[in-house]
C-alpha cells in the first residue's frame, strides 16, 4: 500500500483536504499567511517543489511533516512548531516559510520578560542550546546570542533535536516567498543576515547547513478572489482551505538559493 505524502506533525494524513482540515484556529484565518503559498506549492506546483528538493539534495519521496512540533525544553512550555520538516534516511530539513512577516524578536527581547508562569526564560533558552551543542564547533554561552532572532535559534535547535533522536544530519532552510508587499516585512537579505549570524556563533559548522531560498510568486485569479477575506472571521479558514483544495493560488518562478 502506498504511503500518503502528507503528515501533520507525526500523524499520517490520507489526502490533501484532510491535511488542510488539520490547520485549526487561526492557522489559515488569513490568505496572506505564509502557510498558504507553502501548501499551494506542495499541492499544485509539484515540479517547482521537486526542483527545490533537488537544490537541497532532498529526495522527492522524503517524508514531509507540516507543523512539526519539538517540545519545549521547559515542561509545559511552548513547542517549536516548524512549518515543514522533511526526513530522509540521512538528513532532516527544517523548513520555515516566510512571506509578509516582520522580523521577529531577538533573544535579548525574549529574555527581557518572564515565562507565562513567571519563570526565568534563560532555562528554556539553555534547553534549546543543549539541542544545538552537538552540532557546533564551540561551547555555547547564552550571552553571545543576545542579538540572534529567537525563532531562528529554536528552529535550528528543533532540527538538531530530531537529528539527534534519529541519528541524522540537520539542515535549516528559510523559504521566503517574494514579493512580500508590506513595508515592515523582513527581506530576504535580512533572513540571510540573521541565519549567517547564528551560524557564525555556532562556529560555522560544516555539518549543519543553513540555507535561505527566495521563491518568486504571482497570485492567480483564485487567490485574488479570496485575498480580501476577513482575517478576524473564523469563516475565512474554511474559505482558504477550500480554495487551496481546488486550484493553484499562485504560480512560482525560479528560486534563488543562498547556502550559509
Amino acid at each position: 500500500m502506498t504511503k500518503s505524502p502528507y503528515f501533520f506533525d507525526t500523524q499520517e494524513i490520507p489526502d490533501f483536504p484532510s491535511l488542510c482540515a488539520c490547520f485549526t484556529g487561526k492557522s489559515l484565518q488569513s490568505p496572506h499567511r505564509s502557510t498558504v503559498p507553502l501548501l499551494s506549492l506542495v499541492r499544485h506546483s509539484q515540479p517547482q517543489w521537486n526542483a527545490l528538493l533537488d537544490s537541497w539534495r532532498a529526495p522527492h519521496q522524503a517524508r514531509v511533516h507540516f507543523e512539526y512540533c519539538v517540545a519545549s525544553p521547559k515542561r509545559g512550555g511552548h513547542a517549536s512548531q516548524t512549518d515543514a520538516l522533511l526526513v530522509s534516511d540521512s538528513t532532516v530539513w527544517a523548513v520555515e516559510a516566510k512571506w509578509r512577516e516582520p522580523r521577529y524578536e531577538t533573544v535579548a527581547e525574549r529574555l527581557s520578560k518572564p515565562e507565562d508562569d513567571g519563570a526565568d526564560p534563560r532555562g528554556t533558552l539553555n534547553g534549546w542550546m543543549r539541542h544545538l551543542q552537538p552540532f557546533t564547533t564551540r561551547t555555547l554561552q547564552i550571552d553571545v546570542f543576545a542579538d540572534v532572532v529567537y525563532q531562528v535559534l529554536h528552529r535550528a535547535a528543533s532540527a538538531c533535536a530530531v537529528a539527534t533522536a534519529q541519528k541524522l544530519s540537520p539542515e535549516l532552510v528559510y523559504l521566503h516567498f517574494h514579493p512580500f508587499q508590506l513595508k515592515n516585512s523582513a527581506t530576504t537579505a535580512q533572513y540571510v543576515s540573521d541565519l549567517a549570524h547564528l551560524h557564525a556563533l555556532l562556529g560555522s559548522p560544516a555539518g549543519f547547513v543553513f540555507r535561505v531560498v527566495e521563491l518568486p510568486l504571482r497570485p492567480t485569479a483564485a487567490f485574488e478572489s479570496i485575498k480580501g477575506s476577513d482575517k478576524h472571521s473564523p469563516a475565512t479558514s474554511a474559505r482558504v482551505a477550500e480554495a487551496l483544495c481546488h486550484e493553484p493560488l499562485f504560480t512560482f518562478g525560479t528560486p534563488t538559493s543562498k547556502r550559509i
